[in-house]
């Protein structure tokens, strides 16, 4: 093992931040009292939380906001896109993704296939999000005990909690992108009428193949170059829904339609593969305030999916996934008891049905099932809060024609924060979370060309349990502003994909040694013990105020190195990566220039491809101009890659086949009313 390499590259991220560090004391006699974050399933009270947690919303997520979930988060401090192609992009939390990262709809499961395999895309929509929380550690027990990586939940108005303002707003806006001819239309529609309020909401885009900086296939000249084949996509979407608000709460019901066609590359033969996919959605939420003597709120939310897409090989149809799936979730706001003085209790339920059909169905049909019971505690006392969480889980996956698996994850954290004074604070956690295996980790068999692979599961795995330390440093003060977290990860019974050195011959359906035409890797589901250690550090600095705006600037570093514990790496971990940005900001104008080195990736995992390292400039602009009194304009561009590297993220399955895209330049123009 490298450690001298682990080092170094650790201190190549920091070495950014430390000039900057040194002025976090420089005026404290000028503190500026920040908005508290509150996390979504939590009482407001607990808003100090010791919990790693961060969160996009307004213009800032406006101006970030993309087609993935992953390419919006990716420049987010620990979170990495592991792209398929531009069609499909997973969020990859400190290294983690697939089941580790939960993707959440409002705090329920999104109930599609994304976690079953990296080329399904995530049915959840960013566009016309309200916020998107970003949870790690401890924090995740509030909805999965399985989400070592963390939990990204997307919260949106389909389903309005309050009467909106105006009896009629809303907004409008076109996209266009230069680097696929991208044209996106969207738009957002919200009224009141007597205590009823409703929602709706709409988006279309299309796209032409991808352009990219050099050739396809890493390495072959005679591979498609300049743009990358079957990487087109087309996707719309629609929503609709209604609230009754009164003054002890509320209780609404929406309905959304989804449809995404996206190609996966590589598409050198004419077996090119896409896959179209649709989905309609159902959710009921409702809140009650005060309900018991005991309790401050009490949350209900149902929600009903109903997935299937197709993957289409050479125009053809060759297998067809299919989910339905029901979730309901209940939470209990308590009033201080006992030594506590807010807290948290609920219980969720999953029920769903899961089939492929085709050639390639290689995962059995499937009945999933779980109920889950969930608490959180804190205490505070003048200088120091505490927090508590307990997760308990049951899950069942009755196959068709195989014996039922059952398993019983137990998670539970303890959190402390320390308020050194009004601006600062640290932080320690401590995390023991259990992650039952997924369907397809237990019993997938047979070749799947849209990841290029031979995947077979092990119907032998246990529960993988975690154990995570976490450090945080929080300073907010007028001009300086940062977060600094060092964790330490061990993973008993750590489940991955290892590739085995072994070949699938499609012509022959044989197993390999070697491959000279037509055959896919073969890749064994194990089980093994690992180690996970990493950092991420974000630094803001004020540099000057001027009577029309002020001058920012941001340093900023992550890191992960995954091991496994009889040797070896971890496959598909991200780099080291850090850069630094500079924003102005005004009453019209954003405007942010930002430069992001990736080093390379020299510890890809047996049998895997090294990455190299690759600079990143980005800038983004937005200029806002008032309509009147109830309108407003904003113009905004976004241009991406200006450097034209050729990049290759680590964390995708197809680095070697789908680079990122080239220079290009988005912009647009959004209306609000």
């Amino acid at each position: 093992m490298n450690y001298q390499g682990d080092r170094k590259h650790i201190s190549q991220g920091l070495l950014l931040l430390l000039f900057i560090s040194t002025s976090v004391y420089a005026e404290p006699e000028h503190v500026q009292t920040l908005d508290a974050l509150v996390i979504h399933a939590t009482p407001p009270q607990a808003a100090e939380t010791a919990l790693p947690v961060s969160m996009l919303s307004g213009d800032e997520l406006r101006m970030k906001a993309s087609s993935t979930l992953g390419e919006t988060l990716q420049n987010e401090p620990g979170i990495s896109s592991q792209s398929f192609g531009p069609g499909v992009g997973q969020p990859v939390i400190r290294g983690q993704s697939g089941a580790r990262v939960q993707v959440l709809q409002n705090s329920l499961s999104s109930l599609d296939v994304s976690s079953l395999s990296p080329d399904h895309a995530n049915s959840t929509e960013s566009l016309w999000a309200e916020k998107i929380e970003v949870l790690k550690g401890p924090a995740t027990l509030l909805y999965s005990s399985g989400a070592i990586g963390g939990v990204v939940n997307v919260l949106d108005n389909r389903i309005p909690d309050m009467l909106p303002e105006k009896a009629l707003q809303g907004a409008i806006e076109q996209r266009y992108n230069t680097v696929n001819e991208g044209k996106s239309t969207a738009f957002k529609l919200e009224g009141r009428a007597n205590q009823l309020a409703w929602h709706l909401d709409g988006f279309y885009r299309d796209s032409i193949n991808l352009r990219i900086p050099g050739y396809a296939i890493n390495g072959q000249a005679n591979s498609s170059q300049g743009r990358l084949q079957n990487s087109n996509t087309r996707a719309r979407s629609g929503t609709a829904g209604f609230s009754w608000v009164g003054d002890n709460g509320f209780v609404g019901v929406s309905v959304n339609h989804l449809n995404n066609n996206y190609g996966i590359p590589p598409a050198e033969e004419a077996a090119s593969v896409r896959i179209a996919m649709q989905q309609t959605r159902y959710e009921m939420k409702s809140a009650v305030n005060s309900p018991f003597a005991f309790a401050e709120k009490l949350r209900i939310q149902l929600g009903y999916n109903d997935y299937q897409h197709t993957e289409l090989e050479g125009g053809a149809a060759s297998n067809v996934y299919k989910q339905e799936g029901f979730s309901s979730r209940l939470e209990l706001v308590q009033k201080p008891w006992a030594i506590f003085d807010h807290g948290v209790v609920g219980v969720q339920t999953r029920n769903s049905r899961f089939s492929a059909i085709g050639a390639e169905a290689i995962v059995p049909a499937s009945d999933i099932n779980g109920f889950s019971w969930f608490t959180m505690q804190d205490i505070h006392t003048e200088y120091m809060t505490y927090e508590l969480g307990l997760r308990v889980e049951q899950q069942w996956i009755s196959p068709e024609n195989l014996p039922e698996k059952s398993h019983t994850p137990v998670s539970f954290s303890a959190a402390a924060i320390w308020n050194v004074s009004e601006e600062d604070s640290v932080t320690l956690t401590f995390t023991r979370s259990q992650r039952a295996p997924g369907v397809q980790e237990l019993f997938s068999d047979g070749p799947h060309l849209a990841t290029q692979s031979y995947d077979r599961g092990n119907a032998n795995l246990i529960e993988e349990t975690s154990h995570n330390l976490e450090l945080g440093l929080h300073i907010d003060h007028e001009k300086v502003q940062a977060d600094i977290n060092l964790y330490q990860n061990w993973v008993q019974d750590y489940i991955t994909q290892i590739s085995s050195g072994q070949f699938f011959d499609l012509n022959n359906e044989i197993f390999i040694t070697s491959c000279t035409l037509n055959c896919l890797p073969v890749f064994n589901t194990q089980q093994r013990d690992a180690e996970f250690q990493g950092f991420e550090a974000q630094i803001n600095l004020r540099l000057a105020d001027f009577k029309n705006g002020s001058l920012n600037t941001q340093g900023f570093a992550d890191y992960v190195r995954g091991r496994f514990s009889g040797g070896g790496d971890v496959p598909r971990m991200p780099p080291l990566r850090y850069g630094m940005a500079l924003s102005w900001r005004s009453l019209d104008w954003m405007a942010d220039m930002r430069i992001t080195r990736a080093e390379k990736q020299n510890h890809p995992g047996l049998n895997e491809a090294e990455t190299a390292g690759y600079w990143l400039l980005n800038l983004a602009a937005q200029y806002q101009l008032n309509a009147g009194d109830d309108a407003e304009i904003k113009l905004f561009v976004n241009a991406n890659n200006l450097l034209d590297q050729d990049i290759r993220h680590s964390v995708s399955y197809l680095r070697q086949f789908a680079p990122e895209p080239g220079r290009g330049v988005a912009m647009g123009v959004r209306v609000t009313f």
